[in-house]
């Protein structure tokens, strides 16, 4: 059995080593291949991208006014207030609140996003739930709030109209970074423009050169056919001059025929005049 492994082993080395060039064919094809494939998935990754940012940015805003889509809303960590819960870079999942028996279904001990106003501006905060007061302001619920942090009280309460969100418990650490950082001009422009850049310049130089390789394909037949014809005609010509050496030659036979005909009649003739002047000087020399 080892003679025979040993012998088997032996011609697919050689046959290995006799075609180095198939070799780097299929090596030069699968690179194709891979270049192929990554840049597919950067565009995928680029539009995937794109199309977050754009939601994120501009498009599928609630009436609450933060980004939502089917209900859920994607908020970035800002700050460390709610620490160890949620870290600043974190991305949270939360549940839009849009009406009021959705924010009486709140509880102590949940987390709500809610707007507040810091220094006169109007931003998003996501702090615990600590005490709820039923209608405590204008009939309407209000909420004592705390970061996990800081284990004090916030100074002051939240107005249900302001709660906009619960959070699910969802976190996806360090996403809410790059996706502050995708929401600026820079990182928009390396994380989206420039694979898009890359998917395209990839493609036209594929296009020029798929359309490249058909004109010389093209130019290649055109210079067949062309070949072709003329083969065709030297062929004809050289049959047609074929045909006249053979008119010739047999013209030439024809005449040779006849003069030869009539060479050998013109000696018959004197043969036989000589023959009968012959015998007419015998009968002479008789008389």
């Amino acid at each position: 059995m080892e003679n025979k492994v040993e012998t088997n082993a032996v011609p697919a080395d050689t046959g290995a080593a006799k075609n180095p060039n198939e070799n780097k064919k299929g090596n030069k094809k699968d690179v194709k291949k891979i270049i192929n494939i990554v840049v597919n998935v950067l565009l995928i990754v680029a539009i995937i991208l794109a199309a977050f940012s754009t939601y994120i940015s501009f498009v599928s805003t609630s009436g609450s006014g933060i980004p939502s889509i089917f209900g859920i809303s994607f908020l970035s960590i800002q700050t460390d207030s709610m620490y160890p819960t949620l870290k600043p870079g974190d991305l949270i999942i939360d549940t839009t609140i849009k009406s009021n028996e959705e924010v009486e279904k709140l509880k102590v001990g949940d987390v709500i996003t809610f707007w507040t106003n810091e220094q006169g501006q109007l931003i998003l905060n996501t702090h615990r739930i600590t005490a709820i007061y039923p209608e405590s302001i204008n009939n309407f619920t209000s909420f004592q709030t705390s970061g996990d942090k800081a284990g004090t009280a916030d100074y002051n309460n939240v107005h249900a109209a302001d709660v906009v969100g619960k959070w699910t418990g969802m976190r996806i650490p360090g996403l809410g970074k790059a996706v502050d950082y995708l929401q600026t001009p820079t990182g928009f422009f390396l994380l989206v423009i420039i694979p898009v850049l890359i998917f395209f310049i990839f493609h036209l130089v594929q296009f020029f050169r798929v359309l490249f390789e058909y004109q010389n394909v093209k130019m290649l037949i055109k210079y067949e056919q062309e070949r072709g014809r003329t083969e065709d005609l030297i062929e004809t010509q050289i049959k047609d001059e074929k045909e006249k050496d053979e008119i010739r030659r047999a013209a030439i036979e024809a005449e040779l025929r006849e003069k030869l005909k009539a060479e050998l009649m013109a000696d018959i003739a004197k043969q036989n005049a000589a023959a009968d002047n012959k015998d007419e000087n015998k009968d002479k020399t008789e008389q």
